[in-house]
């Protein structure tokens, strides 16, 4: 219910208007000058007061001064039947919300009054929203401020329009001051394509940059996100400064470390190789004091399964990939030394390799190796009466999964050869390395000549202990 005051030395006029605004259920207290007007006032905190502008003691003039000074909330209607346009020009000038001439109308004064307390509401509803945004602007404010990362927003014409505390104390940066420099002045951008303000407005997506300010001796992952109007029309961006000095620190220290393992793993293969060289040379001097051509066969053996397993630890040292080996490269060097070896003529025996470019870890690549190694012996060895050909080929048939086929066009293995039973050491390290190390299954084909057909799945690595 909505309180009235009618202030009017008149009775007759208080006391009607009092009955009528009674009847239309409003609140409703009187005085009978501007004094006592002024104090009911105070006590009643009244929504409307109503008035008459000329009375004794104070005017309506002053009561409306008094009133406006201490609430501007209330509403105060003007009554007179003396006052011309310029009372009624004074009255408004001063915060009147309305101007009633006698003898009064009561609908008319019902009117006015119905459509100030349709005023305050508007305006109680307006400063609430007032209120509500000045608060949600504060905390904005206070979240902007409480980010450790910089922040800045740039408008489309490279300035700094705002920026929270971080941004402003790191940067010594005034956004208030008159004469601040445009971002990339600051930044240092010499080139456009340097500009992530340029960038989210081409694009109109984030972009990211990591930059150095030698002045702070500081490295800033910077993120920029563009702004866009209701319009869609480009605004600027908001930048995100990150100090990541220490995290480029730690980078530098890890590159360092990794350099330092590189170089140490490097020298293992390296010297794994050299040791294998060694036993080869060692070898070569038990076959020059040898004249027995069963140990002479034997010691040739080995020497070679030592330098097949040393060419790795060769492509090794010399790759930058220590993890895996390229088996085509591999197979290609394996076959010439072994070609070397047994002294073969390249124009009676030929070679064909057809490998998939594969890589595959050490712990594989070993027993592959070895593998070969046996088979294309054997061939160069049994195989041939004059000329011949031999076939290697590797194929990825799956996800980590390989099937090696070695073959030949010779005169083949005898009928009823059981590899199950063999005491060859060749066919049992070939059996030993496929099934039990490599988990595959080999297949013999005697067919037109030999085929041998591995199918494997590339090893897991497993930590050492």
């Amino acid at each position: 219910m909505a309180k009235l005051l009618v202030i009017d030395d008149e009775i007759i006029i208080r006391e009607r208007l009092k009955k009528l605004l009674l009847l239309d259920k409003y609140e409703v207290y009187s005085a009978e000058n501007g004094i006592e007007g002024l104090k009911m006032f105070e006590t009643h905190e009244p929504d409307i007061i109503i008035t008459d502008i000329k009375m004794p003691k104070i005017s309506g003039i002053d009561v409306l001064k008094e009133v406006k000074a201490k609430n501007t909330m209330v509403e105060v209607i003007m009554v007179t039947g003396h006052g011309g346009v310029e009372t009624a020009i004074e009255a408004m000038k001063e915060g009147a919300f309305g101007y009633v001439q006698k003898p009064i109308e009561y609908d008319e004064l019902h009117i006015e009054i119905e459509k100030a307390l349709e005023k305050q509401q508007m305006k109680m509803k307006i400063d609430s929203n007032v209120k509500e945004l000045e608060y949600r602007v504060n905390e904005w404010e206070i979240t902007f401020n409480c980010v450790s990362d910089m922040l800045s927003i740039h408008d489309k014409d490279y300035k700094i329009v705002k920026c929270n505390r971080a941004f402003a104390e790191t940067f010594s940066f005034n956004p208030e001051a008159p004469d601040n420099k445009l971002c990339f002045e600051i930044f240092d951008c010499q080139e456009e394509r340097e500009c992530l303000n340029v960038k989210t407005c081409n694009t109109k997506h984030s972009c990211m940059t990591e930059k150095y300010w030698p002045k702070l001796d500081i490295y800033f992952e910077v993120t920029a996100s563009p702004i866009f109007g209701v319009d869609g029309e480009f605004k600027g961006s908001i930048h995100i400064f990150k100090d990541i000095t220490q995290r480029k620190l730690y980078e530098e220290k890890i590159k360092a470390s990794l350099q330092e393992k590189i170089l140490l793993l490097r020298e293992i293969h390296h010297r794994v190789k050299n040791n294998m060289e060694i036993i080869s040379s060692l070898l070569e001097l038990q076959i020059e004091d040898s004249s027995d051509e069963g140990l002479i066969s034997m010691y040739n053996e080995m020497k070679n399964r030592i330098r097949s397993m040393s060419l790795i630890h060769r492509l090794l040292y010399q790759s930058d990939n220590f993890s895996e080996v390229d088996f085509n490269e591999y197979t290609i060097n394996l076959m010439t030394d072994l070609v070397n070896s047994y002294c073969v003529d390249p124009s009676m025996i030929t070679v064909n390799i057809d490998i998939d470019n594969i890589l595959i870890n050490m712990d594989t690549a070993m027993p592959c190796c070895l593998i070969i190694n046996e088979l294309v012996t054997n061939s160069l060895k049994y195989a041939f009466t004059e000329t011949g050909t031999i076939d290697i080929s590797m194929k990825s048939v799956g996800e980590k999964m390989y099937e090696l086929v070695v073959s030949d066009n010779g005169k083949g293995i005898p009928e009823g050869f059981d590899i199950n039973q063999s005491s060859s050491l060749g066919l049992k390290l070939i059996r030993t390395l496929a099934e039990y190390q490599l988990g595959g299954k080999i297949e013999m084909n005697t067919r037109g000549g030999t085929e041998f057909k591995l199918r494997f799945k590339e090893l897991q690595y497993k930590k050492r202990v």
